[in-house]
């Protein structure tokens, strides 16, 4: 009987053993922490060097339907943008309701991974140290432990306060009345200078490049919803990335003209993760947030900027993290670098390890980490054989070449995948994407609602490996889902649907226009794999 190890019991690990018990794998799950949620479990205390939470303010960026386990949909009474404690209870309700818990060992640190997959771990109570082996090991910790700060000239006299993200909190008093700087704009690095203009008149936001700031809803319908409409998709893939980039720039710019501002980055949107945050476009028009670039140096009291200097009182680096894994260093090269990854999980050389997490994308990312989780657990079943190391190291290099030409080549974007593209992939290769020329044929009810609906994770369990006979539902029942945190009445709840209903017939030749070149599309993707 195969056993495996998980190392870490976030959102990731936790669908890592869940997929294994699907499986009938013997697993056991290695979690420093006293509970499992990883980077949702908030806790005011500071924590340890490597632990990451979210901040006391943090709400999640891609709304509760697009963040879905495939076979868990999140309660209808829960926000459309969940906190980070509503986040933190579904996850642990998805590992309580499939039995994951019993599989963890909490207060238990994983010192060092082996390559043979010997484990070499430290029981945090007890303080014991031991080992174990096991005949497949599943890295589930992500890549948020060690935090990246940049080296700039001056920067170890600056006598103000200095932190990392990673362990900002909130604006607390320390904050009050400060000249601070953010340095790193992108998601982290918002939502911290827009939480300290609670408690500073004027916040400097510092980068080297410029960022597409977007609306986290689109006409009331949420932005991750929006953009993975399954309709819209395949309209786009039949055409250059250009169009898509150029549609999404426009309705930015028509919430926050990035151009008018000095904001606009001169690449195109579709080459880097954006930044979703309706707030700070808000602040940087009342003064309260100011945009400023070209970082030289630091002084003992400021910052200098194009020669001149800005006095400073505090310095947040949002600066991302390494992508090294420390207790890995024997299978994974040092941070900083892309990781050579087959699938972006599997080091060729040692294919009874596994890197789950280790992947960054627009918008939601928790589709990825479950299909990953699936695409190992048929591996590890021998459902799924992996090609020669030789076939998977060509692949890694053609996949860090494409990576290279698709997003920017900045340490950031090392970790960037096309989510759609990513996830369907793997989808494919364990037989879970779904037929929709077949839906069409049999199912045209569900077939409808798939195809007028964003990417919903539930689409994956209609078929292939461990098939949830409730998908179909889940699907079906989405919107309901999403609006009724919303309805404050049935009066109301009846115009919404009457207003819909016109809507949708509305697109129906649209529809029309496009299903023969969408049956064809399927078909010939069927035909290829």
């Amino acid at each position: 009987e195969m056993r495996v190890a998980v190392i870490g019991a976030g959102c990731c690990g936790i669908t890592a053993v869940k997929a294994c018990l699907e499986e009938n794998l013997d697993v056991v799950c290695f979690e420093r922490s006293s509970n499992s949620g990883g980077l949702w479990w908030y806790r005011d205390d500071e924590q340890e060097p490597g632990r990451s939470t979210v901040m006391r303010f943090t709400v999640a960026n891609t709304s509760k339907e697009m963040s879905a386990y495939s076979d868990f949909p999140p309660m209808k009474e829960m926000a459309v943008y969940m906190t980070h404690g509503q986040t933190l209870r579904y996850i642990r309700s998805y590992a309580e309701h499939f039995g994951v818990p019993s599989r963890i060992r909490y207060r238990h640190h994983v010192i060092r991974l082996g390559t043979d997959g010997t484990l070499t771990v430290l029981d945090l109570d007890s303080g014991r140290e031991f080992e174990e082996t096991f005949d497949s090991v599943l890295v589930c910790t992500g890549h948020h432990a060690t935090p990246s700060i940049p080296k700039f000239p001056g920067l170890e006299k600056f006598k103000g306060r200095v932190l990392h993200s990673q362990h900002y909190k909130y604006a607390d008093e320390g904050f009050r009345d400060k000249r601070t700087a953010v340095v790193g704009f992108g998601i982290s690095g918002a939502d911290v200078a827009v939480d300290l203009t609670t408690v500073t008149d004027r916040v400097l936001l510092v980068t080297r490049r410029m960022s597409w700031i977007y609306p986290q809803h689109i006409g009331g319908v949420p932005t991750d919803a929006y953009i993975l409409n399954q309709l819209r998709l395949w309209i786009y893939s039949w055409l250059p990335p250009y169009f898509f980039s150029r549609h999404f720039q426009r309705i930015c710019n028509q919430e926050f003209d990035h151009k008018l501002l000095g904001t606009q980055p001169p690449h195109p949107l579709i080459k880097q993760a954006g930044i979703p945050n309706h707030i700070l476009p808000l602040k940087l028009l009342a003064g309260s947030t100011e945009l400023r670039a070209n970082l030289e140096a630091f002084t003992e009291n400021g910052m200098v900027f194009n020669g001149v200097e800005e006095p400073i009182d505090a310095v947040v680096f949002s600066t991302g993290y390494t992508n090294e894994v420390p207790f890995a260093r024997d299978i994974l090269p040092a941070g900083g670098q892309r990781l050579p990854l087959y699938k972006r999980m599997i080091p060729p050389k040692h294919p009874n390890i596994a890197f789950l997490g280790y992947i960054d994308a627009s918008l939601n990312l928790s589709q990825g980490f479950e299909m990953q989780a699936r695409y190992m657990a048929s591996v590890l079943t021998g459902k799924l054989t992996l090609p020669s190391t030789k076939v998977m190291q060509d692949e890694v290099w053609r996949v860090h070449d494409l990576s290279k030409r698709q997003f920017l080549d900045t340490p950031r974007h090392y970790l960037m995948v096309d989510r759609v593209a990513y996830v369907n992939d793997l989808a494919r290769a364990i037989g879970a994407k779904p037929k929709y020329y077949w839906l069409f044929l049999t199912d045209i009810k569900l077939w409808w609602t798939l195809i007028t609906s964003p990417l919903l994770n539930y689409q994956y369990r209609l078929r292939g490996p461990n098939a949830w006979p409730g998908a179909r539902e889940a699907i079906l029942g989405y919107a309901e889902r999403m609006r009724a945190p919303l309805q404050v009445s049935m009066g109301s709840r009846h115009q919404v649907k009457k207003r819909r209903r016109l809507k949708t017939w509305g697109i129906v030749p649209v529809v029309a226009i496009v299903i023969i070149s969408i049956s064809v599309k399927s078909l010939i993707t069927t035909a290829a794999t």
